[in-house]
């Protein structure tokens, strides 16, 4: 029964260590392709939610990393619709850059307000 336990024990170690030497891999490949993260998505997001005119969320989104002019405007597009959301269209933002940029780099969670 020992090594029974010692087998699991050595199992369990060497999954922990795989599954954080994907992430560490994933984390750099995403961040060598440049997406990751830019915060201004996020600020046009909770603009967008507060009901910000579109010219100042297109903005904002424009002067973010790997997105221009024309990207705004159809994330702009698909997300008014979801204005009426419960949470604002948020998530509907959120969804539509990540579709926009072809990647799951933002993080759907609502923030709290």
């Amino acid at each position: 029964m020992d090594s029974f336990l010692e087998n699991v024990g050595f199992l369990a170690i060497c999954f922990v260590i795989i599954y954080g030497y994907k992430k560490a891999v994933e984390y750099y490949y995403l961040k060598r392709l440049s997406f990751h993260e830019d915060e201004k998505v996020y600020k046009a997001a909770s603009e967008f939610v507060h009901g910000a005119p579109s010219d100042d969320v297109k903005i904002i989104l424009a002067s973010c990393f790997g997105l221009n002019e024309k990207d705004a405007e159809e994330i702009l597009s698909r997300s008014i619709p979801h204005r009426t959301d419960k949470d604002g269209g948020y998530r509907a933002f959120i969804r539509t850059v990540n579709k926009v940029l072809g990647e799951d780099v933002y993080s759907e969670r609502c923030p709290t307000y």
